[in-house]
């Protein structure tokens, strides 16, 4: 009973600390971003139809409580906060300057219908953009952004927003190249509280992180004891409002009375289109700051966001508040941020703090003038603060020093240059590294000869040491990756090196592409140029497991067998080893035969070699001859044609088969459905001899690939040679016995091994 209730306790205090966060986050939200539409109405009509400055703060606000309902309700992300955005704001404002110019002397109605007409159109468009990329799926696109050009990205957001909060606490625009005539004009007390309630929150926050409480309390407990030190040193409202110290002065009037549209009649559409440049310039930055916002919120949420989801709402509200004359919205990255920190991941905040400015829409801002400035100053410098901490001392201990070099090099390109241009380098420099780096990647990930890598056919002794002698003539290059024009020149200067060793008896190089994953245009150059090197030389150039993408771009560029005469296609690597070892010994016999012909020793040399194999080998026929005739009263012909099965994979086979003529192929499957050859049996061998034995399901097919002798033992029978002759059982056993270690002999020198 206990437990229970301390857990209902601890569930209403965490319950409680949700809704306080809550609340404060809208509220905050709802006041700076109401101060931010006053603002943004002052900066586009204030000097070009003043008259309508107090129109656009309501259209502005009923727009940006419109955003912030519709997409924090549709959002992929439950805690979002979006509102008008400041880059369309400033080119609106651009255009606002450009139409006064061409419209001189026209009376405020005329401007206010013209300025509002290109507003609507960029933010109609913008909303357009948006549903058509996430229609498309093309939002994750976004993906390929490296991650070095995002950290800059949150870098530089982090930079601008602190640069922001020291304008707002003072009034002066913060430059580093004017830092001199920033300090002169700037009053110290104001920049000195904004600085100090920006620093204590961060120091707060990373002290007691994952507390949510910490950030309202701390904003409602500074608000507090800012009025309560006025009241105590006898400063009233309007001496600190004179002084710059509250965030004021805001409409007095409900904003509703003046909400109105423009008289259409008035648009000079003419003058309108020649803003076309300025309003595409509208959409595109809305684009790729939506994007870049999305993939940073992800970083700051700590999870994938569905952005083609995002984009569809974005573009929603953007349709639904274009009518009204708002500018381009979309998420609030710093806004979002700051809710994330303070625990507000609810989609309850995005909806009350468009309730927020609805409210301030039919009641008017009158209310907000005792906001404290340096607070409304000071959340932008602590959450620029925190990211600059992020990115430039937390990464410089977890990201390469390379990828940190570029987070610093955009954040200094955004403050010297602009924001533009610093994501812009920062993707050109990522792309840059990236192909170095890949291009050290060693495109090889495996090298072997003919004496480590062997096919599975069943060999004379003879070639099989003629192998050994001449491994050197082969080559099995395991390629890996994509292959683009860094990694196949590094490829091809390898195999340069390879041919022109001193001694080279190179004949045929193998190259398995089974993990390359895609070949470029300049690559299948390369391989061209690689061919034709190899084809001078009398080197077989032959490429097995070339996907259809591969082999497509290879065929499209003219790289096929019927081109080049010593270029060659297999699908498997056994196939082509195995045709591989079939030209070098063929090749050796030849010599050796022509050597012979002219009386060399060449032959007795080989003989030499070979010699105890054969011995050995002519032991194990006799061996096989002489049981085959003692068992004949136990054995079966069998009658069977090229094509046939002796036995087939995954079944129990319990009968030994002999092969006296013919050859035998055992062909398996494996997890992935794809057929490989385990090994070729000739004349003198015999199999299916371990399942008699073991009685195991069978781990491969056999199939007759050239009809012959065979002989069946079958179990019945088996049984029956053990009860009648146990000599010739246990004889029957020794060949066993002997051919299996011969063959694992054999084995053991195909991968590099000793014998004895």
């Amino acid at each position: 009973m206990e437990f229970n209730m301390s857990s209902t306790g601890e569930t209403s205090a965490s319950s409680s600390k949700q809704i306080i966060s809550k609340l404060t986050a809208a509220a905050i939200f709802g006041i700076l971003n109401t101060s931010f539409a006053v603002s943004y109405s002052s900066l586009i009509f204030s000097s070009t139809a003043p008259t309508y400055f107090v129109v656009a703060v309501a259209l502005f606000l009923l727009g940006g409580c419109l955003v912030s309902i519709i997409i924090c309700s549709m959002s992929s992300y439950s805690g979002v906060i979006a509102f008008i955005q400041d880059v369309p704001v400033a080119i609106s404002g651009l255009i606002a300057l450009s139409m006064a110019a061409m419209l001189q002397g026209a009376n405020p109605d005329v401007l206010f219908a013209n300025i509002f007409t290109a507003i609507a159109l960029s933010t109609l468009l913008t909303g357009i953009a948006f549903l058509l990329l996430g229609y498309f799926k093309l939002g994750n696109l976004v993906r390929f952004i490296p991650y070095p050009v995002m950290g800059g990205f949150l870098a530089a957001t982090g930079w601008l927003l602190f640069k922001g909060g020291l304008q707002v606490s003072t009034g002066v625009g913060f430059e580093v190249l004017h830092l001199g005539s920033f300090f002169k004009q700037a009053d110290p007390g104001h920049l000195i509280c904004a600085l100090v309630f920006g620093l204590g929150l961060l120091m707060l926050t990373r002290r007691f992180s994952g507390n949510g409480l910490v950030t309202p309390i701390t904003i409602v407990g500074s608000i507090l004891l800012f009025l309560l030190s006025a009241r105590l040193f006898g400063y009233d409202m309007a001496y600190l409002d004179s002084n710059g110290w509250l965030l004021g002065p805001l409409p007095e009037e409900p904003l509703w009375r003046s909400a109105a549209l423009p008289d259409w009649r008035l648009i000079d559409w003419p003058i309108v289109f020649q803003q076309t440049g300025s309003i595409a310039t509208i959409v595109v930055l809305s684009v790729i700051s939506l994007l870049l916002n999305s993939t940073g919120i992800e970083f700051i949420a700590g999870r994938d966001l569905e952005i083609n989801r995002d984009l569809k709402a974005s573009g929603i509200a953007n349709l639904a508040t274009g009518f009204i004359g708002a500018p381009s919205s979309y998420v609030f990255i710093s806004q979002t941020a700051l809710a994330t920190r303070m625990g507000a991941r609810d989609r309850s905040v995005g909806i009350l703090h468009g309730l927020f400015l609805l409210m301030v829409f039919f009641v008017g801002g009158t209310f907000l003038d005792f906001f404290p400035k340096f607070v409304a100053a000071g959340l932008p410098i602590y959450l620029g603060l925190s990211m600059l901490w992020e990115w430039l001392i937390d990464a410089r201990r977890s990201v390469p020093r390379v990828d940190f070099a570029i987070i610093v090099g955009i954040l200094l390109i955004v403050e010297f240059f602009g924001f533009l241009q610093g994501i812009g380098i920062g993707i050109v420099a990522s792309v840059v590294i990236f192909v170095f780096r890949y291009s050290s990647i060693d495109i090889i990930k495996n090298k072997f000869d003919g004496s480590s890598f062997r096919s599975s056919k069943d060999r004379s002794i003879t070639d099989q040491r003629l192998l050994d002698y001449h491994s050197d003539q082969l080559v099995i290059l395991q390629l890996q990756g994509f292959i683009f024009f860094g990694t196949a020149n590094s490829l091809y200067e390898k195999i340069k090196q390879l041919t022109t060793m001193p001694d080279n008896a190179l004949k045929f190089i193998v190259m398995d592409m089974m993990l390359v994953q895609g070949i470029d245009s300049s690559a299948v150059k390369s391989f061209q140029k690689l061919a034709r090197d190899l084809e001078k030389k009398d080197i077989d150039l032959v490429i097995v497991h070339a996907s259809e993408p591969v082999r497509t771009a290879f065929e499209a560029d003219g790289l096929q067998s019927s081109e080049y005469e010593r270029l060659h296609y297999f699908d498997d690597l056994e196939h082509a080893t195995e045709w591989c070892e079939d030209l070098i010994t063929e090749n050796e016999a030849r010599k050796i035969e022509a050597a012979k012909m002219e009386g060399q020793e060449a032959v007795a040399d080989l003989f030499q070699a070979v010699y105890a194999d054969m011995m050995a080998a002519l032991e194990i026929q006799v061996m096989f001859e002489t049981l085959i005739e003692r068992m004949k009263a136990y054995l079966e012909t069998l009658d069977v044609a090229t094509g046939d099965y002796l036995y087939c994979q995954n079944e129990i086979s319990t009968d030994v088969y002999f092969i006296v003529r013919g050859q035998v192929t055992l062909v398996g499957t494996n997890s992935e459905g794809a057929s490989f050859r385990f090994r070729t049996l000739g004349p003198w061998t015999l199999t299916g001899e371990i399942g008699a034995f073991l009685g195991y399901h069978a781990p491969y097919d056999a199939m007759l690939e050239k009809a012959g002798l065979i002989y069946r033992l079958t179990a019945e029978k088996r049984k029956k040679l053990e009860a009648e002759d146990a000599a010739l059982a246990s004889d029957l056993q020794r060949l066993i016995i002997t051919m299996l270690g011969s063959q694992l002999m054999k084995t053991t020198r195909a991968l590099g091994g000793t014998t004895g």
